[in-house]
């Protein structure tokens, strides 16, 4: 059965489920028509993913569940009807799950509007929906927190039950005023804009009702809102709240593709990286919704251990989990008018912001000029809100010249100053750093210099080498000045460790250390990269660790492959980040806590890094190293310890005495790169 650890993020007050769009399907040969797109082989698993999906919720073991609409595949009306909701009611009966109902058009027919394929919903299905589940607009309170689910199918209706749902909803929010609240149902209220069209829209709720509605958020100041029905991420904020739109656990939509600069080879139809359902973890002071990624799995080909629960940006505060925005934080598309919809509505790829929420990533760096793109500065202003902090590059090819970057003072919370023709600060320089922090933003510092690396032309590095910060501090400390932090370049070498750890160096007004560490076309050497850096991150007091890129990159000179591929889905490296930020930085933990131990390692395996702190030690365990990793694990660990073996790419942890731990880290099967937590005594 499958497990979650929680070992290394706050404990919460309360926890619940989300989950949209299970579309259990009977009979996927009823998709057999000719030329139709989607085929009995692109649904045959829908209904054993939904199954997975749910094994997973009961696994978090949470009794607080939410379900936002379209339980099965059938339409109401339609000749599978009937068979499809008693199929859908007994998956989720089978899970012994207690959920809480939304429903959406597939459960009781479509939104009011006169271009939609499909029936309007009616009493006849509002009648049997309360048959089988109860009214479709109630609340309950746990605590001092209060939830509300609304019937978004019967919005912009005449019908006597939404007339009563809106004066319910009033009552029940001012009654409620004081507690915490949270919404929801099965239409978003919008994808982009809150005044984009609602008519000839399948998608998005309609006014006068999604005015009426996000005022009432506004007004009670409502934490968040979910919905679901588009298959496909989309996070807003109006006002304090946050409106997140899930994926399904079953399948996606194509028509929302062109939020892509690339078209994935099926459209978009199997794009399962993209499926799964939220856990929301509610504490005292903050909310962190946690995406819990089915990919497609079923239970004949999950993997085995317990899923780590990794740490969303305000679980790991002190993380100096950074990346770098080669492109923007977002691209958004005119749109298509694809079936069924008599509009064409603008969509985003909201994956990148969310991702860097998901890794707990709390700093990004990018252009300047950005903030100038409307867009891109208000995209990067809700990543902000979410945690993460912005710092915003500026060229400078003569002293003085960054004075004009003040005027962005208040939209970064950094200014990094790229000296174009030198590579320490003149004295304009120093005047021009002292007025911007003066004007309240912090300021980092590195030189672009141009090098001979052998190749047809120079190419351009961004930041200082070791021997090159003495004569930095020097020069700022001669001058009173505090320089907030100092950009390093890290090499693009064999090994991230030895480079990092090159900048172990005492300084005295250079507050802290941004490491730029470049990823590569080698999705492998990618992860271990990303796993080397955090370990040496974890010994270097204040440091910033910029992975780079977010995304991937094809049209430079070569292939560079990001955290994410460019439909923003996660690579094997960005698994690495997410879960190490969270084992290392989780629970109170920050850069500089860790001791590395020893000079290279163990003895007699030169690659295993170790880092302890006073509550564990920490082995990062290469392919190469496994064997004699796991004798020394035999040899030296107290026998009567239980270790915890980590796989940071699958992002899955077992919790074993010391023999089987070896015996795992010395087999290939134990997955790439374990890393070995071994708890002080």
């Amino acid at each position: 059965m499958p497990s979650f650890d929680r070992s290394d993020v706050p404990q919460a007050d309360l926890e619940f489920v989300v989950i949209a769009d299970t579309h259990h399907l009977v009979d996927p040969g009823m998709y057999s028509t000719k030329g139709d797109s989607v085929t009995p082989e692109i649904v045959r698993e829908w209904s054993d993913r939904g199954d997975w999906a749910l094994a997973l919720t009961k696994a978090t073991e949470t009794e607080l569940v939410f379900h936002v609409g379209d339980l099965a595949q059938e339409y109401p009306g339609s000749r599978f009807f009937d068979t499809g909701r008693r199929a859908a009611v007994a998956q989720f009966e089978e899970s012994g799950l207690e959920v809480n109902f939304a429903a959406g058009n597939m459960d009781i027919g479509d939104k009011p509007d006169p271009t939609v394929p499909a029936g309007w919903v009616e009493p006849g299905f509002l009648k049997r929906w309360d048959e089988d589940f109860g009214k479709s607009f109630f609340s309950r309170t746990e605590g001092d927190t209060h939830f509300v689910v609304l019937n978004s199918q019967i919005m912009n209706t005449t019908l006597p039950e939404a007339i009563e749902q809106r004066e319910w909803v009033e009552a029940d929010l001012a009654a409620h005023a004081s507690y915490r609240i949270f919404l929801f149902m099965h239409l978003p209220p919008y994808l982009v804009d809150e005044d984009e069209p609602g008519l000839g829209s399948y998608d998005v709720l309609g006014n006068p009702d999604r005015t009426w509605l996000l005022d009432l958020c506004r007004r009670y100041e409502v934490e968040a809102l979910f919905s679901g029905h588009t298959h496909f991420q989309v996070f807003n904020r109006t006002g304090g709240t946050r409106l997140y739109t899930l994926p399904s656990t079953t399948t996606t939509r194509p028509g929302f593709y062109e939020a892509f600069n690339v078209c994935p080879p099926d459209r978009g139809w199997i794009d399962t990286t993209k499926l799964g359902f939220f856990l929301v973890r509610v504490t005292d002071d903050a909310t962190s919704v946690h995406l819990i990624r089915t990919s497609g799995e079923t239970h004949a080909n999950h993997p085995a251990g317990s899923r780590i629960l990794t740490g969303t940006t305000v679980d790991v505060p002190h993380s100096p989990a950074a990346t770098y925005l080669r492109l923007p934080i977002t691209n958004q598309s005119d749109g298509a008018i694809s079936y069924p919809n008599h509009v064409r509505h603008r969509i985003r790829d909201d994956y990148p912001l969310l991702s860097c929420v998901e890794a707990g990533i709390r700093h990004v760096r990018f252009p300047i000029h950005d903030l100038d793109v409307a867009l891109q500065a208000g995209q990067l202003a809700v990543l902000r809100s979410e945690g993460v902090q912005l710092t915003a590059t500026v060229l400078c090819p003569r002293p003085g010249h960054i004075a004009a970057a003040a005027r962005k003072a208040s939209e970064a919370d950094f200014i990094e100053v790229q000296l174009t023709n030198r590579f320490l600060p003149e004295g304009e320089d120093l005047e021009a750093l002292a007025e911007l922090r003066e004007a309240g933003v912090g300021v980092a510092m590195a030189p672009l210099a141009l090098e001979d690396t052998g190749k047809v032309h120079l190419r351009s590095r961004t930041g200082f080498r070791p021997r090159e910060l003495p004569d930095l501090d020097d020069m700022v400390s001669e001058h009173g000045v505090h320089l907030d932090r100092a950009v390093c370049m890290v090499d693009d070498s064999e090994s991230v460790w030895n480079d990092i750890r090159a900048f172990d160096t005492p300084l005295r007004s250079v507050g802290g250390l941004d490491f730029l560490v470049p990823l590569g076309a080698d999705d492998g050497a990618n992860a271990q990269a990303a796993a080397e850096a955090l370990f040496a991150a974890a010994t270097m007091p204040g440091c910033r660790l910029y992975l780079d890129p977010l995304q991937d990159l094809d049209r430079v000179t070569k292939v560079v492959n990001g955290l994410l591929d460019r439909l923003s889905n996660p690579r094997p490296a960005f698994h690495v980040t997410r879960v190490l930020n969270t084992v290392l930085f989780g629970e109170g933990r920050r850069p500089g806590t860790y001791t590395p131990v020893g000079s290279g390692g163990l003895p007699g395996a030169a690659d295993v890094r170790v880092i302890k702190d006073r509550r564990a030690e920490f082995w990062l365990v290469p392919d190469q190293e496994r064997r004699r990793a796991a004798e020394t694990l035999r040899q030296e660990i107290d026998e009567h310890q239980t270790l915890r073996l980590i796989d940071p790419i699958a992002g899955m942890s077992w919790q074993m005495p010391r023999g089987p731990v070896a015996d795992l880290v010395a087999s290939p099967e134990s997955g790439p790169m374990p890393v070995v937590q071994i708890p002080s005594l």
